[in-house]
């Protein structure tokens, strides 16, 4: 299951101080968090220990949506602790029973850093210092209740993964025989077809290189590319890279261009459901090398 945030719980109403808000329609704790309630439903808040089911987006400081759970697969269940810091989010949620809906307005780095636990900011959201949540909540279940639903949850999860796991392999079938495919797979399951030959030898294994790259899933929709953009500088046989492309990369020299065709075994696997990479997906990656050290 996606984890999004701890969530807290106060004991009392959190107070606040509208005058003092600088964000229009927003109301200010005295703990530093601005927060407006959309909807208010009478409900039980929750207690330490529950959790909470909800609906939630994140937005930044220009309203430009950048991740909503409705478009996941798997609902969002988030547990109910206490705040760390001033301007948690944890704090305003503690008001909100089920039915509720609010828009939060949060430090960026504070919400990466110390709420998600990210590693860093996002690129993309260096440019803002503040952004928006926005949470709706849709059930409250006491410990001993989520932890059935969360057997559940994984049972269908079970389900799930077989189905895509069928369905690599019709697929890939299909995508060989509408191509007229007629390389023969490696060992691994690598379907390396070459487009253009370059010069000199084959890379090997701790070559620094760097390369132009496009992936996309067998459907053809592109999900990551180095067009356009700084190529991608990598390790030969580094473990940043999954293992089917170090495997096209050393049938590669500088200067040739390749379709390198790699099955969820040496791709991603049985990746998290929600993943942008999702579970047993086949990705087509087409591959320049541009120099090589």
């Amino acid at each position: 299951m996606m984890k999004i945030f701890p969530l807290l719980i106060l004991a009392a109403f959190v107070a606040v101080s509208c005058s003092n808000s600088k964000f229009p329609g927003y109301k200010e704790s005295d703990n530093g968090l601005y927060f407006k309630i959309v909807n208010d439903q009478d409900g039980l808040i929750p207690s330490v220990g529950d959790y909470m089911k909800v609906d939630i987006q994140y937005l930044t400081w220009t309203d430009s949506v950048f991740f909503d759970n409705k478009s996941e697969i798997l609902p969002v269940w988030i547990p109910v602790e206490k705040p760390t810091f001033r301007g948690d989010i944890m704090e305003g949620l503690a008001m909100l029973s089920i039915g509720d809906s609010a828009s939060f307005i949060l430090r960026i780095d504070s919400f990466f850093l110390r709420t998600i636990g990210a590693a860093r900011v996002p690129d993309f959201a260096l440019k803002d210092s503040m952004m928006y949540v926005n949470v709706k909540v849709l059930d409250i279940k006491s410990q001993n209740d989520f932890a059935q639903e969360r057997q559940l949850i994984d049972q269908d999860l079970e389900v799930q993964y077989e189905q895509l796991r069928v369905k690599e392999n019709l697929e890939m079938a299909e995508y060989i025989r509408v191509n007229n495919i007629t390389q023969k797979p490696s060992s691994t399951g690598l379907i390396f077809i070459p487009i253009k030959n370059g010069g000199g030898t084959r890379l090997q294994i701790g070559q620094k290189v760097k390369c132009h790259y496009t992936g996309a899933f067998i459907d053809g929709q592109i999900f990551d590319s180095s067009i356009g953009m700084e190529p991608l500088y990598v390790v030969v046989g580094s473990p940043d890279l999954i293992d089917g492309f170090n495997e096209a990369l050393l049938l590669m020299s500088v200067g040739s261009e390749a379709k390198a065709i790699i099955p969820s075994s040496i791709g991603f696997g049985q990746s998290e459901i929600n993943s942008p990479i999702p579970p047993y997906a086949t990705l087509i990656f087409e591959i320049t090398v541009l120099s090589a050290e």
